[in-house]
Parts: structure tokens; C-alpha cells; sequence
């Protein structure tokens, strides 16, 4: 009798144990959506462009001759190094349920992300002054730092003003799914499917 008992007490704790593996189920396609939106900004690549800005008077300055205080004599040119580094990826935020995809069975998620972007910007803030070449003829000052800063900032804003996405495309695609791929495993999908619109 005693054993007739004991079989049915452990019976009755491994139907427990079975019927509550049901809540370790795996995150919906909101959860999902949720978990990817927490991390905000994911910067996958980053690009290092190097550019020398060019500033010369004698080819950007109009005068006009019938106003002789407007005549400036010499001529100013400096040569100025920058560095400027983007950091490509996607904001996460803008992802919407429609962009996630759950299999019946939870064992498959599929997330389809759009175009990669420039997530963060910035250029070298140190100045090696060895590195900038400045001339000045007649009686025109040398380009101080105030305009050297001018140039730079105008330089930073011309590259970010180029596409060059094609230039780190593949890395983007493959550092993203290498990202999203181990942090969706680590949820518990086997499977996961990260789609890039091209």
C-alpha cells in the first residue's frame, strides 16, 4: 500500500512538472518586438573617412570693382586634415509588429529590418597642428582657429552628405544578422531569419 502511494505522489509531481513546461513558452512576436525596441540604436559597422579640406580665398572670393573698399589685397589657403567617423546600423525603435514574424510553434522568428542608416556622426575634436598647411600673401592674416573650425565642420558636413553605404553594405548585413541572430537564440528560437531591405 505504502508503495501504491509513493508511485502516485511522483506520478502526480512529474504531471506537474510537464504541465508548467507549458508557461516556458517562447516570447510572442510582441515580446520580441519589445525586447529589439529596449536596444534602441544598434550600430552594426563603423567607417573612418579621411578628407583634406581645402580653403583658398583666391577662388572663392568675389570683388566687386565698383566698390574699392570691398578689394581685399592677397590671397589666404590652408589645408586642413579631418577625420570623421560614422557609425552605421538602425534604430530599433522604428520597428513595428508587422516587421516580426513568429512560427506556430515558436521555434522560428523572422525579423525584417529596413535600410541601414547613419546611427552616430562625429569628427576628430584634436587638431594636429603640424598637420595644417596655411599660406597668406599680401596683407591677409593667417587663417586662425576660428576658421579652421569653420572648415572642418564644412568638411564633416560634406561627408555626411555623400551615400557611402555601398562602401560598407556587406559588413552592415552581416555584422546585423550575426547580432540579431545570437540575441534572438539566446531567447530560446532555434531558428531566426533576419531579412534587409536592399
Amino acid at each position: 500500500m505504502r508503495s501504491l502511494w509513493l508511485c502516485i505522489v511522483l506520478l502526480a509531481a512529474v504531471a506537474t512538472a510537464c504541465s508548467g513546461s507549458d508557461d516556458t513558452s517562447l516570447p510572442g512576436s510582441e515580446a520580441v518586438l519589445s525586447q529589439l525596441q529596449q536596444r534602441a540604436d544598434l550600430a552594426t559597422t563603423e567607417l573612418t573617412v579621411r578628407k583634406l579640406a581645402i580653403y583658398d580665398t583666391s577662388k572663392s572670393e568675389r570683388f566687386s570693382w565698383l566698390r574699392p573698399s570691398t578689394w581685399k589685397y592677397g590671397e589666404q589657403k590652408c589645408i586642413v586634415p579631418v577625420e570623421v567617423t560614422l557609425k552605421y546600423g538602425y534604430d530599433l525603435r522604428q520597428l513595428t509588429i508587422s516587421d516580426i514574424h513568429t512560427s506556430a510553434d515558436s521555434s522560428l522568428v523572422i525579423v525584417r529590418l529596413p535600410q541601414p542608416k547613419v546611427i552616430d556622426a562625429g569628427y576628430n575634436t584634436y587638431i594636429d597642428e603640424s598637420e595644417i598647411v596655411r599660406m597668406s600673401t599680401g596683407l591677409r592674416s593667417e587663417v586662425g582657429h576660428e576658421l579652421i573650425e569653420d572648415i572642418r565642420h564644412k568638411a564633416y558636413e560634406s561627408v555626411l552628405a555623400e551615400d557611402l553605404t555601398d562602401l560598407v553594405g556587406d559588413d552592415i548585413e552581416h555584422n546585423t544578422q550575426t547580432l540579431l541572430v545570437s540575441l534572438l537564440q539566446a531567447l530560446g528560437y532555434e531558428h531566426v531569419i533576419v531579412q534587409i531591405s536592399h
